[in-house]
């Protein structure tokens, strides 16, 4: 695994894609965030979001999903420390192609052995436009780790 000191700051990484379906909202919402709008598509039809949409909840497991085989599991990670400023911009669908991307704010050494790093964040549907956003600090290892062996 890459040490902090290797993430590109401020280049945005596409982290790759995924298509939602119906079944995986309900499924997902029936377990997890069971309120009509996410898991009865007739009650949905007449709601607000004019049909069913994908729970928060589940946008962001999307997001990480992503994120970590995108990003993440490339470098050593020891703790996420916070998720701040998460939106959910626009309703997601089923059918709708969600692409993830990040963009390293910055990463600055926290203490030796570890670093710390801020992360912007957000997926993208197939019109191009964002659905969810969000900021993350967390902690990655430094090069200059010097824990026991």
């Amino acid at each position: 695994m890459r040490p902090a000191e290797d993430i590109p700051v401020g280049q945005e990484i596409d982290c790759g894609s995924y298509q939602l379906t119906e079944p995986e909202i309900i499924g997902f919402a029936t377990a997890w965030d069971p309120q009509y709008f996410h898991i009865d598509p007739q009650r949905a039809a007449r709601s607000e979001f004019g049909g069913l949409i994908a729970s928060g909840v589940h946008t962001l497991a999307i997001y990480q999903r992503l994120a970590a085989d995108g990003f993440y599991q490339d470098y050593d990670v020891i703790a996420g420390r916070t998720l701040e400023q998460v939106r959910f911009l626009r309703p997601v669908r089923a059918g709708d192609v969600l692409t993830c991307s990040i963009t390293v704010r910055s990463v600055e050494p926290d203490r030796p052995g570890r670093s710390r790093v801020l992360i912007d964040g957000r997926l993208r549907n197939q019109a191009g436009k964002e659905v969810f956003e969000l900021e993350v600090d967390c902690l990655m290892r430094s090069r200059d780790d010097r824990r026991s062996v």
